[in-house]
């Protein structure tokens, strides 16, 4: 009869703790590039309400532009973001979108902050008549079903 080699048997042990450190170093990688890529979506008061546990982290605020608060210099973008009667400052550098008026459905993104106004890098607008199938939802399907 054949003995198993006990030298062999170290080689095996070898290959399987290899392939767990493996394993593991990809999860890892995967967990942490995707907390880095994560954003968080939600309304004016949904922001508000939870403001301090999003400070740093990429947020998406939905809202209407406040009519009345809309300033305009060069390239730099101030307004008022309101839904249900709350309502956050708003600072945006750069180009707005044609549909962008106020009055209308908004989508600021930047990083969260405990600042009393909230610095966007990105902005959509939503124009009522167009879009209608596709795109952001309005807010009204959107309240209470944000991910945050």
């Amino acid at each position: 009869m054949s003995q198993a080699n006990p030298r062999n048997q170290g080689i095996r042990w070898g290959w399987i703790i290899l392939g767990l450190a493996a394993v593991f170093v990809v999860i890892v990688f995967l967990t942490k590039s995707s907390e880095e890529s994560l954003q968080y979506y939600m309304t004016v008061g949904e922001y508000l309400d939870h403001q301090g546990k999003f400070d740093g982290k990429k947020v998406k605020i939905a809202g209407k532009v406040k009519v009345g608060t809309y300033v305009a210099q060069k390239d730099l973008h101030q307004f008022v973001v309101e839904d249900l009667g709350r309502d956050i400052y708003v600072n945006y550098k750069g180009l707005v979108p044609d549909t962008f008026k106020e009055g209308s459905e908004v989508v600021v993104e930047g990083l969260g902050s405990a600042q009393a106004h909230f610095e966007a890098k990105g902005l959509m607008a939503k124009c009522a008549s167009k879009y209608e199938v596709g795109g952001l939802p309005p807010l009204e399907k959107m309240r209470g079903k944000s991910v945050y």
